[in-house]
C-alpha cells in the first residue's frame, strides 16, 4: 500500500516536472519575466493538480489567490480544456470584460492520456502521433474579491461552452451559409455571402427565425444559449424590410456581445426565406467580420466594390487620379462592417467627407442611423496636428 502511494506521489511529480517546462517552452517575451525557479515550481503545481482529473467534453477551470512574498497578491487561473480554436482570446476577453487586468499568461498545448475515469496518466512528447491534444492555460491576473472570483469562473465556463459548440458546428453553419448564398438572386448579395465563406467571416451562430420570433434549427452559440441575437421587434423590421424590396443580405449589429474569439458587439447577417413567393422565415448568421476582411481592399469586398463603382460613375472620378484614389483610400480606411450596412447615401456622405477632410483636416462629425434604425453611428474626425493623447 506504501509503494503504491509513493508510485502515485512519483507520478505526479513528474506530470509537473513535465508541464513546469511545458509552460515556459515558446513563451513570448515578457511573460517569463518574475517567473524565477519556484514560482515556476508552484504554477506547475498548480496547473498539474487543475489537470489531474477532466471529465470529457468539459473545461477544468481553477482559480486561486496567491500571496508572493514581496509581491503583490494576485490570482492565477489554470484552464484545462481539449485544444481547439479560440481559446486563449476567448478567456484573456473575458478576463477583460470582468475589468481584471492580465499580468502573464502561458498557453502550453500537450498530447495526454487519460483513463475512463478521466484521470490524467500520462505527457507525452509534442509530436506524438494520434493522441489527446489538451490545451493548458496558466494567467496570473489581479486580484478580486471571492464574489468577483466565483463570477469569472462561472463566465468562462460558460463562454469555453461557447466556444466548443461553435467549433464543432462549424461545419454546419457553413453548410447553412452556402445554401443561403445560393437562395440568393446572382448579384452583390450572393457573391458576398461567398466572399465570407472563404475564410472572411469567423461564423458563431446560425438560426432561423419565424414571423412570431420562434427559433428553429440553432446552431453555435444559439445551441447552447438561448439569448436572442436580435430582439422580436428587430424581426419584424428585417420582414418588413425585405417585404419593401430592400437588399439582401441585411447586414445589423446584434446588441448581444460575442463570447468567443473578440468581446465585441456580433454581426448579424439576415437573408429571407421564401416559400410561394412569401417570405415564411429569416436565416441568421451571427460571427465576427476576419481582420484580414476588415483590412480588405474595398475593390475585393462585394457590395463595397459596386458602391466604390457606383461613387466613381456618379463623379466622374478617374480611378488612376487623385479624386479616384482618395475614394478608395476614405472606403479603405473606414471600417468595412459598418459600411457594407449602410444605404447607398449614408455611404457616399461618409466616403466624401472622409475625402474631403484628408486635404483639409478639421473636425468633423457625421451620423448615420443603421437600416432599420437600431443604431447611430458616430463618425468623429479630428485633425492629428491639433490633437493628443
Amino acid at each position: 500500500m506504501a509503494t503504491a502511494s509513493r508510485d502515485r506521489h512519483a507520478s505526479a511529480q513528474g506530470l509537473a516536472a513535465t508541464i513546469r517546462q511545458a509552460l515556459v517552452n515558446g513563451a513570448l517575451p515578457g511573460e517569463l519575466d518574475g517567473f524565477d525557479g519556484e514560482a515556476r515550481d508552484d504554477a506547475a503545481s498548480f496547473v498539474a493538480e487543475a489537470a489531474a482529473t477532466r471529465a470529457a467534453g468539459k473545461a477544468v477551470v481553477a482559480i486561486e489567490s496567491v500571496a508572493a512574498g514581496e509581491r503583490r497578491r494576485h490570482m492565477r487561473l489554470a484552464i484545462i480544456n481539449d485544444d481547439m480554436p479560440f481559446l486563449v482570446d476567448s478567456v484573456a476577453a473575458t478576463i477583460a470584460a470582468h475589468g481584471l487586468a492580465i499580468d502573464r499568461l502561458l498557453h502550453p498545448v500537450l498530447s495526454v492520456r487519460r483513463n475512463d475515469a478521466g484521470r490524467l496518466t500520462d505527457v507525452l512528447d509534442d509530436d506524438a502521433e494520434g493522441e489527446r491534444r489538451e490545451s493548458m492555460i496558466y494567467v496570473e491576473v489581479e486580484r478580486a474579491d471571492a464574489k468577483e472570483r466565483r463570477a469569472l469562473v462561472t463566465t468562462i465556463e460558460r463562454n469555453l461552452n461557447h466556444v466548443r459548440a461553435a467549433v464543432s458546428d462549424w461545419p454546419a453553419m457553413q453548410t447553412a451559409m452556402r445554401a443561403d448564398a445560393d437562395r440568393l438572386p446572382d448579384g452583390e448579395g450572393a457573391a458576398l455571402h461567398r466572399w465570407f465563406l472563404d475564410r472572411h467571416f469567423t461564423q458563431l451562430a446560425h438560426e432561423m427565425r419565424d414571423r412570431k420570433g420562434a427559433v428553429s434549427a440553432p446552431l453555435g452559440v444559439s445551441r447552447v444559449d438561448d439569448t436572442p441575437l436580435l430582439a422580436p421587434s428587430t424581426i419584424t423590421d428585417a420582414f418588413r424590410w425585405f417585404e419593401e424590396g430592400g437588399d439582401a443580405p441585411l447586414a445589423v449589429k446584434s446588441n448581444r456581445i460575442a463570447t468567443v474569439h473578440r468581446h465585441v458587439p456580433l454581426d448579424v447577417l439576415i437573408v429571407p426565406v421564401r416559400e410561394g413567393g412569401r417570405i415564411i422565415d429569416l436565416s441568421l448568421h451571427a460571427g465576427l467580420w476576419t481582420s484580414s476582411a476588415l483590412n480588405a481592399a474595398p475593390e475585393k469586398v462585394p457590395v463595397l466594390r459596386a458602391r466604390l463603382a457606383a461613387l466613381q460613375e456618379k463623379y466622374r472620378f478617374d480611378p488612376s487620379g487623385h479624386a479616384g484614389k482618395a475614394l478608395s483610400h476614405a472606403l479603405a480606411a473606414l471600417p468595412h462592417d459598418l459600411l457594407i450596412a449602410f444605404e447607398p447615401a449614408a455611404l457616399e456622405t461618409v466616403a466624401l467627407t472622409s475625402m474631403s477632410l484628408a486635404d483639409r483636416p478639421r473636425a468633423r462629425l457625421v451620423g448615420v442611423p443603421s437600416p432599420l434604425g437600431r443604431h447611430l453611428f458616430a463618425f468623429v474626425w479630428l485633425p492629428r496636428d491639433e490633437s493628443t493623447t
